[in-house]
């Protein structure tokens, strides 16, 4: 009898194996689809750090189903299908940068697909206290009965797929998690060590997410004490009161944070008492100035170098280095 089990066992994995071989470029070509399209949907409503999908390896996909699924099947005497069994054969990962990002992606992605499974690791391992491991959310999924009617969509309507969203921090502990071998029967010190650094990463995610609520209180306050003229504006310029004056001087530039934090550091660095105020009165009195040399000498200047030539002309000692030598003399030649 067992050697009649393992007989058919090997047929199913041969018919496998050609079902494999003979779809896999259907499946990347959907497994591509739905990235295209999860990205479609994400983008300029959460901030996202990559999309990637893959198509599970044969081996893997066998050894997953022996493992979860052949002894439950082969005791109820069912026929069946081994690709059947695969939420996953295609899969597709979302990584966010917060851990509120996951229930707004869950949101977008449930009200354009149609929903088959879902698995909440982070819940899981919340609810016990002795066991490690990443934590994330994952969904099995279909292309729903709107998009099914669409051309571009109609041919993938039977594949399903399990769609992983994790935060960096996530993703990066899912990946050590990984590479460690032994997790279950070790000493309990060693257990102890890995679970110390599995917390340490929830404490990280967890204290990213209130860094991105306390930047965003940082940006309010900052919207109101400008537009409000409050006497704030006399302390020392930030980051944030930058981009806010810097934006509304120049509405359709896109100035990437971590650049105007480095041009905040370069102007502080100069002179470390600089203050909000400083920059709306430089900007004020000579941005102008500055547009009309633009044209007149036929140069282009970006919203940096416009800002640097109003900040020296304000102070043409104290903010000298803020102009490489050959930009002042021409600043000051076309303006004899």
């Amino acid at each position: 009898m067992e050697d009649f089990i393992l007989m058919d066992f090997e047929k199913k994995v041969t018919e496998f194996s050609s079902y494999y071989d003979g779809n896999y470029d259907f499946l990347d070509s959907a497994a591509n689809v739905f990235k295209t399209l999860i990205a479609a949907l994400l983008i300029d409503k959460v901030q996202i750090d990559s999309i990637n999908y893959r198509i599970k390896e044969r081996e893997e996909c066998i050894s997953k189903f022996k493992r979860k699924y052949l002894t439950e099947i082969e005791n109820s005497n069912l026929d069946y299908k081994i690709e059947n069994h695969l939420t996953d054969l295609v899969g597709l990962r979302v990584v966010c940068l917060h851990l509120d990002d996951i229930k707004e992606i869950q949101n977008l992605i449930e009200s354009n697909f149609k929903e088959i499974d879902i698995t909440d690791k982070s819940s899981l391992l919340d609810s016990t206290e002795d066991k490690f491991g990443y934590k994330g959310l994952h969904l099995d999924l279909m292309i729903n009965e709107q998009r099914t009617t669409l051309p571009e969509y109609s041919k993938f309507k039977n594949i399903s797929f399990e769609l992983q969203v994790r935060t960096i921090i996530q993703d990066a502990w899912s990946v050590l998690d990984h590479k460690i071998k032994y997790k279950k029967n070790i000493p309990t010190e060693l257990k102890r060590r890995i679970n110390r650094l599995s917390a340490l990463f929830e404490v990280a995610d967890e204290e990213f997410l209130r860094i991105k609520g306390e930047t965003q209180k940082e940006q309010e306050k900052a919207k109101t004490e400008i537009t409000g003229k409050t006497k704030e504006l006399k302390d020392n310029l930030d980051v944030f009161k930058f981009l806010l004056v810097a934006e509304q001087h120049f509405p359709t530039y896109h100035f990437i944070e971590y650049k105007a934090d480095g041009f905040v550091g370069e102007i502080l660095r100069i002179d470390p008492s600089y203050s909000t105020d400083n920059l709306i009165n430089s900007l004020e009195k000579y941005k102008t100035k500055v547009e009309e040399y633009t044209i007149l000498s036929g140069s282009y200047m970006n919203p940096y170098t416009i800002i640097r030539h109003c900040i020296y002309l304000s102070d043409k000692i104290k903010f000298k280095s803020l102009l490489y030598e050959i930009q002042r003399n021409a600043f000051v030649k076309r303006n004899k």
